[in-house]
């Protein structure tokens, strides 16, 4: 699978041939290329990629556009999804104008600027441990004129959202690794009504349900009442494992 980002393509590690013949197919489609990666997926708490160059020269930045959004970004060091588009529209199209919105993984604001350009909610809360995707986030949300919602901050998000109290209607927990175990961090940012957490995660495929359960029943053990909204495949991640989105609804039980 090759995904195109700006100049620079993406190459799976699944993708057949070796790198001489990718790199000769890749450029064949896409004679405008700079750099030809190949993507191992991300590692580490600041989750960079790891990646391989197999031809070229990667940009120290890129520009990306999807639905009216600008993003730049460094291809070779900061994660970025190309799998996840209509997922980033999808959530954006569920906000609205009165929610407060804690984006708990925002990276380069890969949720947190569709949401506040397209939703125009009250607050967008966007957090972000990783310094050089702060760096990006900050410029992001300048570059699509959205500084007057969005609000990034740089640190843990498990110190952030307790600093910040229940303040959301909605929260976003956008990385796939171990994603429930930051679930009770997500619950106490949501205010006293309760709201949606949308939690992605690698499920295993065909048991995408355990994970519905699992989420409840921690929820659950906290105190919460909760119930699930909709469940949706974002794609394929490997044979064995599919990344999914769980919107759920929580909220502390009285």
């Amino acid at each position: 699978m090759v995904k195109i980002i700006g100049d620079v393509a993406l190459v799976r590690p699944e993708e057949p041939g070796d790198a001489e013949e990718i790199v000769r197919r890749v450029l064949k489609r896409h004679p405008r290329l700079k750099a030809i990666l190949r993507y191992w997926g991300v590692e580490g708490e600041y989750r960079r990629p790891r990646v391989e160059v197999l031809w070229g020269s990667a940009p120290e930045s890129i520009t990306y556009r999807e639905y009216g959004v600008e993003f730049e970004l460094d291809p070779a060091s900061l994660m970025f999804c190309l799998g996840n588009k209509f997922e980033r529209l999808r959530t954006a199209a569920m906000v609205r104008s009165w929610e407060v919105v804690v984006d708990m993984f925002a990276g380069v604001g890969q949720f947190s600027v569709p949401i506040a350009y397209h939703a125009r909610p009250a607050k967008v809360y966007s957090i972000e441990i990783n310094p050089e995707a702060y760096s990006f986030l900050v410029k992001n949300v300048e570059r699509n004129r959205v500084s007057e919602t969005v609000e990034p901050r740089l640190g843990d998000c498990r110190r952030l959202v307790e600093d910040l109290g229940q303040v959301a209607d909605r929260v976003v927990m956008g990385y796939i690794h171990e994603t429930l175990g930051f679930l009770s961090y997500a619950l106490r940012a949501l205010n006293e009504a309760g709201g949606t957490v949308h939690i992605h995660s690698l499920a295993v495929r065909g048991r995408e349900v355990e994970l519905e359960k699992e989420a409840i029943s921690i929820a659950e053990e906290l105190g919460y009442e909760a119930r699930l909204l909709g469940r949706r495949v974002v794609k394929s991640y490997s044979p064995s494992r599919v990344h999914i989105v769980l919107d759920l609804f929580a909220a502390r039980r009285r």
